[in-house]
């Protein structure tokens, strides 16, 4: 079977590590856990300061950040072998702009978590970006650094490859139907997934 599809997380995975959860927890007023999630579960008014801590740290983070090595030449080589790709983050839509912008990034379709629908790691993002990019999501690989990402993936039906920049991915690697520490090794899984697939 053809890979008609490569998904991708942002932070972490295309870019550098770039958001210090554990700050903006701090900001916020709460110890552990999901940020999103935490904050949904907030008097109006306390969320509200909440969304406006978070906005500037990920516009700070944004406009401060870097790529992980090898995420222009990855993109380039899926753009030229007719790979549609999407980006699929529970980031803001306006913290995609900058990181866009300022690194000269494209792609074919966006997820962030303004879009109508439960946020990674519910699969309804990723099912919901296979129909945007017209393809069977069970067809399309979802790569990330995180647990989130892996079970978006899983739970839709693709196949996922975790890079390993996260300091605990060790937690979550199993989770995970392959793993790369570079993306520049993203090419070779797809063709052994590829292969796999026609040798099933």
């Amino acid at each position: 079977m053809k890979v008609t599809a490569v998904i991708f997380d942002l932070d972490g995975t295309l870019t550098r590590p770039y958001l210090d959860f554990d700050q903006i927890r701090r900001d916020i007023g709460y110890t552990d856990g999901p940020i999103l999630e935490a904050m949904a579960k907030m008097p109006d008014e306390q969320r509200r300061k909440a969304q406006v801590i978070l906005d500037k740290h990920e516009q700070e983070a944004a406009e401060e950040s870097e790529l992980n090595p090898g995420a222009i030449e990855l993109l380039d080589l899926l753009r030229q072998q007719n790979y549609p790709i999407g980006l699929l983050t529970r980031n803001s839509r306006a913290s995609v702009k900058i990181i866009c912008q300022k690194h000269g990034l494209s792609f074919d379709a966006v997820s962030t978590r303004e879009d109508e629908g439960p946020d990674k790691p519910d699969p309804h993002p990723f099912l919901q970006l296979s129909k945007m990019l017209k393809v069977n999501p069970t067809e399309a690989i979802m790569v990330g650094d995180y647990l989130f990402d892996l079970l978006c993936g899983k739970n839709a039906g693709a196949k996922t490859v975790l890079i390993k920049t996260n300091k605990d991915h060790e937690n979550y690697i199993h989770e995970a139907d392959f793993a790369i520490d570079r993306l520049n090794e993203l090419p070779q899984i797809i063709q052994k997934i590829e292969t796999q697939k026609q040798t099933a």
